[in-house]
């Protein structure tokens, strides 16, 4: 076996390829956790096909509720005004569910038929984020369409993607403090629901707040939202360093971005919950390995928790639990107004 291994080439740029040689095909299916990837595609095709002057009549989006006989009169339909109609189709039932109430067999049958002879002058897109692997239009799709697995982009993809909207606005950023972006982002975080467009939105808010200077890792601190892990680990890291305006700022970023206030209480409980457990279990002489057995829990957040289980007493732990329980019972007993609230928090943990 050959000791070569070539890296497989990311859908962004199959699609961009496909783009350039116009051989964009009548029927796509873009599926994948990257759905900022999937629009910028659908709204490449809509820029390459359709006339400006005829969009709304041209470019057809059609909900999960619509039916397949609209669908198939959409794509039937051929344009007096644009090169190509396109009628895109998100989270269509029989994509994202194997047997969807309401699509028999005639439906599929129907669909099919369409994707073996389909109208050359209009693109239908199928889209879903996490399609059923068992249905039969996914297979169908799959097998007779062309496809585009749009799958979250590797560390070198997603630094030159926030470098390019940098340059664009013309604010200066060092490598070190754009690997501290993407570092500190949570993207790669297992688990994270952290995607493309919240870089996105929390670039914008960055180059925002610099007013034209060149990025520091402060402006990044402030102003990043990042994903919930990344903000729980920051937060901890600052109360545990005593820095409570960082402790609040963080707060104030992630109600920003959340807007829920219980969720975030919720978490942060859980983890003060957990720090707590094994700062206790290795007081006993337990180890990682053995900890994350008895908790039957990712062993990646149970040697984040030891880490964090170092720099604080058991009596530390304890007493910052009871005031994030009180916090929280404040803020439902409408006690304390919820910002009033969580700066008290941060002032006495």
């Amino acid at each position: 076996m050959s000791g070569n291994y070539e890296k497989k080439e990311h859908a962004f740029r199959t699609f961009s390829r496909d783009l350039k040689n116009d051989d964009i095909s009548p029927v796509i299916f873009m599926y994948g956790p990257e759905e900022y990837l999937t629009e910028w595609a659908v709204n490449c095709i809509v820029e390459r096909f359709i006339n400006p002057a005829a969009c709304d009549l041209d470019y057809i989006r059609l909900s999960e509720d619509s039916g397949l006989s609209d669908i198939l009169e959409a794509a039937g339909t051929f344009s007096m005004f644009s090169e190509k109609r396109v009628i895109w189709v998100k989270d269509y039932p029989p994509v994202i569910w194997a047997n969807p109430k309401g699509f028999g067999s005639s439906e599929k049958e129907r669909l099919a038929e369409y994707i073996k002879d389909p109208n050359q002058k209009a693109v239908l897109i199928f889209s879903a984020t996490e399609p059923e692997t068992k249905s039969e239009i996914v297979r169908e799709l799959k097998k007779s369409c062309s496809t585009y697995f749009f799958d979250k982009l590797d560390y070198p993809q997603l630094t030159a993607f926030a470098e390019k909207r940098f340059k664009a606005a013309g604010v200066p950023i060092s490598r070190s403090a754009l690997r501290y972006l993407i570092d500190e982002s949570g993207y790669f975080n297992r688990e994270t629901e952290y995607r493309i467009l919240n870089l996105e939105n929390d670039i914008k808010k960055i180059i925002a707040y610099t007013g034209g200077k060149a990025v520091t890792e402060e402006d990044i601190s402030l102003n990043l939202h990042g994903d919930m892990d990344t903000f729980v680990f920051n937060f901890l890291d600052a109360v545990s360093t005593n820095r409570k305006d960082a402790a609040f700022e963080l707060l104030h970023n992630i109600l920003t971005a959340n807007g829920e206030v219980f969720p975030i209480l919720g978490l942060l409980i859980n983890h003060f919950e957990l720090i707590l457990m094994v700062k206790e279990f290795k007081e006993d002489g337990m180890g990682a390995a053995a900890i994350t057995s008895k908790l039957k829990m990712n062993e990646f957040r149970v040697k984040k928790a030891m880490q964090f289980a170092d720099k604080f007493t058991a009596e530390k732990l304890r007493n910052t639990l009871s005031q994030l329980y009180e916090t929280d019972r404040n803020i439902k007993t409408g006690l304390l107004e919820q910002n009033l609230a969580l700066e008290l928090l941060v002032g006495r943990i």
